[in-house]
Formats: structure tokens, sequence, C-alpha cells
């Protein structure tokens, strides 16, 4: 009797360690099933953005023209083509945007290219104003901007202005006005009757006047 007592008393211990074993392996796979279910992944958020570095206000650039002589079947002409030069590293990295550009803009109006590079802006063409806001450059000329010139120059010279002024970002927004008048339909540029679409950014001048710059 006694010894049967021994072997149930074996058996529910060897019942009991196997159910222990059973709980445990059942819990341990429960605590590993979430990280092997859901791998932990890094991702960066659409909405940060990026670090934007001011290098390159360093070196605003001013545009010149240059006449490139063109083979065609009957004969070759002349194409002006647009040439940027940057300014001397004299412009200071804290300078602000607005004062980059003015430097540029006088740049552009008051010194002598040199080299083959020419420009179609009348001379004694004053910078009235430069001014960065939210909606883009907005750039305001003296009255000698309008002197003169066919519609090559005219064109040319607007084009001078716009890529100047846009030198700091490709894709900026400009504004173009004369004593404070826009360049519009109800104030064109030269006889024959430039009209600028206010604002006016490098694709959509080269769009509006079919050129290859």
């Amino acid at each position: 009797m006694q010894r049967m007592f021994k072997n149930k008393a074996a058996v529910k211990r060897s019942v009991l360690v196997i159910t222990f074993i059973a709980l445990s392996v059942w819990g341990g796979s429960l605590l590993l099933a979430p990280e092997q279910r859901t791998p932990v992944t890094v991702t960066t958020s659409s909405t940060t953005p990026p670090i934007r570095s001011n290098n390159r206000q360093a070196q605003p650039q001013v545009y010149w023209l240059r006449s490139v002589r063109v083979a065609r079947v009957e004969r070759d002409r002349n194409k002006l083509t647009l040439v940027a030069k940057s300014l001397p590293s004299t412009v200071n990295n804290s300078s602000s945007s607005q004062q980059v550009l003015t430097t540029a803009m006088q740049q552009l109006l008051a010194a002598q290219p040199g080299e083959d590079l020419s420009s179609t802006i009348p001379q004694g063409t004053r910078l009235r104003s430069l001014e960065v806001r939210a909606d883009g450059v907005h750039v305001d000329l003296s009255q000698e901007f309008r002197a003169g010139g066919g519609s090559t120059s005219i064109i040319y010279r607007v084009a001078q202005v716009i890529y100047t002024a846009s030198s700091l970002d490709p894709n900026a927004k400009v504004f173009v006005s004369v004593e404070g008048r826009p360049l519009d339909e109800r104030y064109p540029l030269g006889g024959e009757g430039l009209i600028l679409r206010q604002p006016i950014t490098r694709t959509q001048f080269v769009k509006d006047f079919s050129l290859n710059l």
C-alpha cells in the first residue's frame, strides 16, 4: 500500500513538472511573439523641413549677355545668351537675402562686364528699391530702364533683371516695376509693348518669350 502511494505521488510530481514547463514555454512565446510580428523600423517624418544652407547667399550672381554666332543654312547670325558671373566673395555670410540681391542688382546696373560680355540695360538705370517679401522679390527701377531699344534689347534687359533677382533661388517669383509701376498690360515696356506676367519666374519668362537661354 505504501508503495502505491509513492507511485501516485511521483506521478503527480511529474504532471506538475510537465505542466510548469508547458506554461513557461507558452508564456515565453507570448512575450516574444509581438517582437517577431512587429519589427521596429526607423522613418523620417515628411513634415520635418530640410536643413538649408546659407552658403549660396555668399555668391549671388549677376547675369550678362554674350553674343554667339550661330550657323544657319542660309546665313550666319548672332544669338544672345545669358552668362552668370558670381560676385566677389566680399558679401558676408551673415548678410540677408535682400542685402546680397541688392548688391548684385547694383552691380548689374553700374558695372561694366568686360571680356566679351555686354548688357542691354540702358546706362543710367538706377535701382530704386529691392525687397524680398513672402510672395517674391520686388524690384523697382528708374525711368531710364524704359529708354530705347528694339524687341530683342527689351526682352534681354528684362531677362538680366529677372535672372539676377532670382540668383539665390532659381524658382523665385519676381515682380518688376519702373518708378513704382508694374510692367503689365496697363504699363508695357518699350515701343514693342512688352508685357510681363506679374509675378514672373525664369521658367515662365522663357516660355512666354520663346527663348532658349
